[in-house]
């Protein structure tokens, strides 16, 4: 079985990701929202607008989908909270940020305190870049940062191949940190490296899709020259351990 733990719905519809998906058979994917529908930093009504989405499209498609709560962490602690709480009601997992704050900022503390509070796991979009950074967008000694400073909550660096061997290294002896597989082209070598260098128990098969294509992703995995017990725990049994 399958599980891809990083797909987005986006506001014009899900029916070609969930038939692709299951194409390429993949059993169920995580849904982290249309998180740059509106702009870089959202108000509160536009991430709750996000949200409602995601909740509905959980619900829609209940036999294929779990679903994240979109946060941008910059906003009053007092409506993360709220949000979050809401979100976990309505049978959302965990927590999904982007770039709307870097996430070394201790304004993240909030929103940590609420999933440390609730034991839910946070998936944050991680990035090294040269060109083309956004203002507040997080690299993988930022999210070496948060973990280091929130020790008891589970984070997913999200895009193995944005993060690269460095990234990996960045994060090798934080054991609350895993590494999802999304993101970029297929380049050999990286996969491999982190399955040395953290174990395959903290790493989870993502796609990125319908941004990236599920074939192309799911083969990073599946043509990596794995064991087929380090396989399993990358493309199923580690998200389900994840979120419960």
């Amino acid at each position: 079985m399958i599980y891809d733990i990083h797909t987005h719905n986006f506001a014009s519809g899900n029916r070609e990701l969930f038939g692709e998906a299951e194409k390429h058979g993949i059993s169920r994917v995580l849904l982290l929202g249309d998180v740059l529908r509106h702009c870089e930093a959202q108000s509160a009504e536009q991430v709750r607008e996000i949200n409602d989405d995601t909740i509905a499209d959980v619900k829609k498609y209940s036999d294929m989908a779990d679903g994240f709560c979109y946060i941008n962490p910059a906003l009053p602690a007092d409506f993360i909270r709220e949000e979050v709480t809401r979100c976990f009601a309505a049978g959302l997992k965990g927590v999904k940020l982007e770039i709307s704050l870097c996430c070394s900022n201790p304004k993240l503390d909030d929103l940590m305190a609420v999933l440390k509070e609730y034991d839910r796991p946070l998936l944050h979009h991680c990035w090294f870049k040269t060109v083309g950074k956004y203002g507040e967008e997080s690299d993988p000694s930022d999210i070496a940062v948060l973990a280091k400073r929130h020790p008891e909550v589970k984070i997913v660096m999200a895009h193995l191949c944005g993060c690269g061997y460095r990234g990996v290294e960045y994060i090798a002896d934080l054991p609350n940190v895993y590494v999802d597989t999304s993101g970029g082209q297929p380049e050999n070598g990286f996969l491999q490296y982190a399955v040395k260098r953290i174990g395959a128990g903290r790493l989870l098969y993502g796609s990125d899709a319908p941004c990236r294509d599920f074939g192309c992703q799911l083969h990073k995995v599946l043509d990596a020259g794995l064991s087929s017990a380090d396989m399993e725990k990358i493309l199923y049994t580690n998200a389900v351990e994840l979120l419960k």
